[in-house]
């Protein structure tokens, strides 16, 4: 996992628990009509979800921005040791604009087009970091792709900084956000006109993650029927058993299709809920808990994880990491086939350790990824493996896992649990040929345990 640069970006991620809050309940607005309470209630949804909107509008802009900065210096130098850290930098900007991206309520064609062009600014930029840090350099064809790109950049930076002005105007982007005659909203139209306003989105051809085939990634865990909103709901409240009342809050299509509710539990807690349409998941939870005390210990804690991973089809499920902070637990969790933990069909689950309730979910990986897999676990022994590890580490666990690579690999490799020098090391070496794959670091910071 990667440290975020900025302290508004920390408030999206802990341990690695991103719950998407985008998306959700566009037709608050309409459930309103009845009492006075309920319309004021409504009114404080709304305007939550807005604010929400509006910071990840505001987060988008400023990524763009120091991504425009950054190419501006990038184009400038000849240092290849600093042409790798703005590359970096730029990597890093683009990762930042994927998540403000995916937590607006956009949709369309030519919205397809810059999700596209920032999620392959990602992986090219990092294509070329790493070339420059084998001891390779910038190509002609190289410098005219960014030049470009810095051009596209530049267009969408002075687009999006004139709609900021429309969002100091009371523009709101729920209401801007509803279809008109089955039509996307004008937020979605407005966006838009970042590629109709002749912006150029040059082609960055790279063997890299973000390929066509895996822009295009199709949804693998998926299998059944499409339910509808009142048989999802069903579902959501055999799963949810202490719901007090739920609000269905419109739905959602892209790479899932959803409904999307609003649950108040009987502890009083307000949690947002997304489920697939096809066979009535629940892809991701919602809420927040500011919590003094606790009564439950992380072993009770881990037991709630688990059960509530196993009630939303998750089956074998281990926990893989955890992480107890704020009187609140954070969960890695993984599926195994064969012994193997698979760890591109993570789950990530957030417990409140005082009412013992789960107030965040993301099984977006999981339902994108699971399948039965044809997993080939011959080649090197575990001791065969170890002789690949520098003997300088301490060795204190190690099993086979499914590594998620660069480059939309997936690997069976022996995982190592080191320390060396009062750290922990996490060493991937592949099961077949016995490369040295991957090595993350734990790193402690003010939000917890990260892998970086």
């Amino acid at each position: 996992m990667e440290e975020k640069r900025k302290d508004k970006k920390r408030t999206k991620t802990i341990v690695g628990l991103v719950i998407a809050t985008s998306i959700l309940g566009t037709t608050a607005l309409g459930l309103g009509i009845g009492l006075a309470a309920s319309q004021n209630e409504l009114k404080q949804s709304h305007i939550q979800l807005e604010n929400i909107y509006k910071r990840n509008y505001y987060d988008l802009v400023d990524s763009v921005n120091t991504a425009d900065t950054n190419i501006s210096k990038l184009m400038a130098a000849t240092d290849k040791k600093y042409q790798a850290k703005m590359l970096r930098e730029v990597s890093q900007s683009a990762k930042e604009m994927q998540d403000s991206i995916a937590s607006l309520p956009l949709e369309g064609d030519n919205v397809l087009q810059s999700v596209r062009f920032v999620n392959q600014m990602s992986g090219y930029t990092q294509t070329l970091e790493d070339k420059i840090n084998q001891g390779g350099g910038l190509s002609d064809q190289d410098v005219q792709t960014l030049a470009q790109m810095h051009d596209t950049l530049s267009q969408m930076k002075q687009h999006l900084n004139k709609m900021s002005y429309q969002m100091f105007e009371d523009y709101d982007i729920i209401e801007k956000s509803m279809k008109q005659n089955g039509k996307s909203g004008q937020f979605s139209g407005d966006f838009s006109q970042i590629k109709t306003d002749g912006t150029d989105y040059p082609t960055m051809i790279y063997d890299g993650p973000f390929s066509d085939s895996v822009v295009n990634q199709k949804v693998k865990g998926l299998s059944g029927k499409i339910l509808s909103s009142e048989e999802v709901l069903k579902k959501v409240k055999e799963v949810f058993k202490n719901e007090k009342q739920a609000r269905y809050q419109g739905q959602a299509d892209g790479r899932f299709s959803t409904y999307n509710f609003e649950l108040t539990t009987f502890d009083n807690q307000l949690l947002y809920v997304q489920a697939t349409k096809q066979g009535g998941h629940i892809l991701t939870v919602s809420g927040n808990a500011q919590t003094q005390t606790k009564t439950i210990d992380i072993e009770n804690a881990k037991k709630i994880a688990l059960n509530f991973a196993q009630a939303n089809g998750v089956e074998d499920g281990q926990i893989v990491w955890f992480q107890e902070l704020d009187n609140q637990a954070y969960f890695n969790i993984t599926p195994t086939q064969n012994s193997v933990v698979l760890y591109p069909d993570l789950i990530k689950v957030k417990v409140d350790m005082n009412k013992g309730d789960v107030i965040g979910y993301d099984a977006i990986s999981y339902w994108t990824n699971h399948t039965d897999r044809n997993l080939d676990l011959t080649g090197i022994s575990s001791q065969e493996a170890q002789q690949k590890i520098d003997k300088s580490f301490e060795i204190k666990n190690h099993r086979v896992v499914l590594s998620p690579l660069d480059f939309n690999r997936e690997v069976v490799c022996w995982e190592f649990e080191c320390a060396r020098d009062g750290a922990t090391y996490y060493i991937y070496i592949n099961h077949k040929t016995g490369q040295e794959e991957n090595i993350l670091k734990v790193v402690e910071t003010e939000d917890g345990s990260k892998l970086m």
